[in-house]
């Protein structure tokens, strides 16, 4: 449901304890802000899962200054130490519950009721999709990779070298990210998605893959990054602006998020990407079917134009090609093409692994491990005392 969450907190509302906590440490001054952090020191190993945090002082004009505590944390693994495992909506009390201890342990006393109503700077809905029927999380990957995505993204050739395993498609605004959740295990913290790994979750991927070999889970995951781009996203599905960590922390805002993005990036003008029709003639008789009046050359035209596209490389890799013959004009006169290829798609015509997602997304049930495998390692218990 939700993964990574920014938060932002007035520095007012933070009181500093003294508890043998790590100090403050400068990383940054300039004559118009200064930023610390006051996170462990690094190669700490105890298994506890925290935040990173970090204070700013901006100036804004005037001899006037704000001061405010900025918090980032994976939400499901401040709860269960992984993100494997999904959050719903009843969970929100204990992660604000855990969220305060880990403050406290830091030398910051933040009243919960702040922390709920605190500003979200950004945030990750995200969902993990169990495949079956033989379907693989690299496989689903390489095809997406054909899809074409609007050029306000890049999709970053770089994170899809992992033999398939992941793509990106981002700004700095928001980007979306589909990976292979368990083969991302295997990589180096340099080419992983997820940077953030806890001994737990290791340990937890390691049981199950040990215990379910043919397990296979493909994570989709929106990154909104920017307020602006929160706002505008979450006016666009219907829902209030500038949220508080309370209203992003409920499944029918997380899932509204990933099904516009899946529905609007990837589904939109792609379906005949991921269609079972191999024979090319059959493709043509069907074309012809559909649109009876069109000349033959048309309806050639859109086979090769078919076979192009559910090439290696996909749609974008086609459009760079044209781009150096034609102009970008040209280019939208060929997603006509595309149009018409999209048009009569119906589920029968598509993969199952499609079906699948789409189910997912329409119930977002939070992924729970059916058995926890024994012996894990465990978060020590941690009890704050009265201050």
């Amino acid at each position: 449901m939700l993964d990574t969450v920014v938060l932002n907190i007035p520095r007012a509302l933070v009181r500093e304890i003294s508890n043998g906590s790590k100090p403050w440490d400068l990383q940054a001054r300039t004559p118009t802000y200064e930023k610390f952090t006051k996170n462990p020191p690094r190669g700490i190993n105890d298994g506890v899962y925290r935040p990173r945090i970090t204070g700013m002082n901006r100036s804004i004009g005037r001899g006037q200054k704000i001061s405010f505590i900025r918090i980032e944390f994976s939400a499901p693994k401040l709860a269960f130490g992984n993100n494997l495992e999904e959050l719903a909506d009843k969970d929100f009390k204990g992660v604000v519950d855990r969220l305060h201890e880990r403050l406290v342990e830091a030398g910051l006393l933040i009243n919960k009721q702040d922390i709920a109503s605190a500003t979200v700077a950004a945030f990750h809905p995200s969902k993990n999709i169990v495949l079956s029927g033989g379907y693989t999380a690299s496989l689903v990957s390489r095809e997406l990779a054909k899809i074409n995505i609007n050029k306000k993204f890049d999709l970053q050739k770089t994170s899809f070298r992992n033999d398939g395993q992941s793509l990106q498609g981002w700004t700095r605004a928001h980007s979306i990210v589909v990976y292979d959740k368990v083969a991302d295990l295997a990589q180096s913290k340099k080419r992983a998605i997820d940077k953030d790994q806890t001994p737990r979750q290791l340990a937890l991927f390691q049981k199950i893959k040990a215990e379910h070999p043919s397990l296979e889970i493909l994570r989709l995951e929106i990154r909104l990054t920017q307020k602006q781009k929160i706002n505008a996203v979450l006016k666009g599905l219907g829902l209030p602006p500038n949220p508080t960590f309370e209203q992003i922390f409920k499944k029918d805002v997380c899932q509204k998020v990933v099904q516009s993005y899946w529905e609007k990036i990837v589904e939109g003008e792609n379906l005949f990407l991921f269609g079972v029709e191999s024979n090319p003639k059959n493709l043509l008789k069907r074309i012809l079917r559909q649109h009876p009046k069109m000349q033959a050359k048309n309806a050639v035209y859109l086979v090769g134009l078919n076979a192009l596209c559910n090439d290696e490389g996909g749609i974008r890799e086609l459009r760079a090609i044209l781009e150096k013959r034609q102009s970008q004009r040209g280019w939208y006169r060929t997603t006509e093409g595309i149009s018409l290829l999209n048009e009569g798609r119906s589920d029968r015509h598509l993969h199952g692994w499609l079906r699948q997602i789409r189910d997912a997304l329409k119930d977002f049930k939070p992924y729970k491990v059916r058995s926890p495998p024994k012996n894990l390692p465990t978060e020590p218990v941690w009890t704050c005392k009265p201050l």
